[in-house]
């Protein structure tokens, strides 16, 4: 593929091998990747290193296994789609925990309201990535088998959807891809669920995919990674759109064929 750095030469930061082993024995992302894409995710979070630039918020301390991890969960997206898909971000802001930000809102009179909201993490479009390390941090969860999503999916996969020019829903399809058929897929599931928040039901994926098009996308990128049978079974169209998207069948792996 056609690195979107140009004429450039593409850099790598080079991650120590004890590092690197640490980070991915500690991500249930890596779990079940072969050799070869062990060491193809190394290559990305090595160029993904190099060319993004982190910043702790508040004096935090950003380390390397901090940048590591980040960087690892970052390029999983992108292991078989490519590093382009990454392009939409420069920066990656660490907060030690959640953080408040500023909202701005307009009523139907046109009234504009300011509040605050609680995030563990942040696409801001056109800028940086903002997440709460308590969050995107490595972890396994808990013994109860309960989903735990990620926000580092969360929030690159919007960077990813921004590429088309909006947090809409609609990353850069692979070519081949129909948008038509990704389009009746996504829209149907969204209003499948919308719907059934509505009615107060007990959603088959988390009901912040309710709050737009946009987190729909990124809720589902969450699932399709880290409970890919739980996406396939409440969404069979939208599964089948991600994994041809992603170049990854995670819910076979699961299975065990």
């Amino acid at each position: 593929m056609a690195g979107w750095i140009g004429a450039r030469r593409r850099r790598s930061e080079t991650i120590a091998e004890v590092l690197w082993r640490r980070v991915v024995a500690d991500l249930p992302l890596c779990d079940g990747l072969t050799v070869d894409e062990v060491a193809r995710l190394r290559d990305l979070a090595g160029r993904f290193l190099a060319e993004k630039r982190f910043f702790g918020a508040h004096g935090f301390d950003v380390t390397d296994y901090m940048r590591v991890a980040v960087a690892a969960q970052a390029c999983r997206l992108a292991l078989h789609l490519g590093y382009e898909y990454l392009r939409a971000c420069r920066t990656i802001i660490l907060y030690p925990e959640g953080f408040v930000a500023e909202r701005e809102s307009l009523d139907e009179d046109g009234i504009l309201h300011t509040g605050y909201e609680e995030l563990d993490g942040e696409a801001m479009y056109g800028g940086a990535v903002v997440l709460a390390w308590e969050e995107a941090r490595p972890w396994r969860g808990g013994d109860d088998g309960a989903f735990v999503g990620n926000v580092v999916l969360h929030e690159f996969a919007h960077k990813m959807d921004e590429l088309t020019g909006d947090h809409n829903g609609l990353p850069p399809l692979r070519r081949g891809m129909s948008v038509r058929n990704w389009s009746a897929a996504f829209s149907s599931a969204y209003e499948d669920l919308c719907a059934a928040v509505d009615a107060g039901e007990e959603p088959a994926i988390d009901d912040y995919a309710a709050a737009d098009p946009a987190e729909f996308f990124s809720v589902t990128v969450e699932t399709f990674f880290l409970a890919p049978d739980v996406l396939k079974w409440a969404y069979p169209a939208v599964y089948a759109c991600l994994s041809e998207f992603f170049d990854e069948d995670p819910a076979r792996l699961e299975e065990g064929t």
